[in-house]
């Protein structure tokens, strides 16, 4: 995490506290700040919106559905890397984990240089998650843009018997007059036309 470890803020959920104190000392190494240590039994969200932490560090002896379950429930409201320590590999756990955005290890003995190297891969993993995410919900916007543009030019072709240029400029002009986007216009020109129609 080169440099920026000192900043990162850890909320560690441990069903062990033997575990929990090894898993404590191994990020403390890292120089990383605990922002807080809970059982799994513990409300998981009171203590993300109280310590606000930038990533979760779950760590069970087993494979825990329910714990699974909240963690995904957690992660699409307001989305951190997560890393998931299991002391027994289940494969279909971790591939729900996955799709989660979780990211699952399965690890029999934990080191400070393991927890670095997952802390690492759970920060780069998610960083890149999110880009490709907001890139796509980008493209969805655009396109849905495109869409309604498209629509609003049928519509000012159809009715006013204008060219697909023409009704473009007259959108664009709409547009810029009333200093707004020319998706927004062309929703509004859409929907007016739906008023209309009733």
């Amino acid at each position: 995490m080169d440099g920026e470890a000192a900043t990162v803020r850890i909320l560690v959920v441990d069903d062990n506290s033997e575990r929990a104190a090894l898993v404590e000392n191994s990020l403390r190494e890292t120089g990383v700040v605990i922002a807080a240590v809970i059982g799994v039994d513990a409300d998981l969200r009171a203590a993300i919106q109280t310590h606000c932490p930038d990533l979760l560090i779950v760590d069970l002896a087993a494979p825990d559905p329910a714990c699974l379950d909240e963690l995904m429930a957690i992660n699409q409201e307001t989305p951190r890397p997560v890393a998931l320590l299991i002391g027994v590999e289940d494969r279909p756990l971790m591939t729900r984990a996955i799709r989660a955005g979780v990211s699952p290890y399965a690890v029999d003995g934990l080191s400070a240089t393991l927890i670095r190297s997952i802390v690492d891969n759970v920060v780069g993993h998610f960083d890149r998650h999110r880009a490709v995410s907001e890139a796509l919900e980008k493209s969805r916007a655009t396109l849905n843009d495109r869409k309604l543009i498209e629509r609003a030019k049928g519509l000012l072709m159809a009715h006013r018997d204008l060219s697909e240029d023409d009704a473009y400029k007259t959108l664009r002009k709409m547009a810029m007059d009333q200093n707004k986007r020319l998706a927004d216009v062309a929703e509004a020109v859409l929907n007016l036309a739906d008023l209309l129609k009733r």
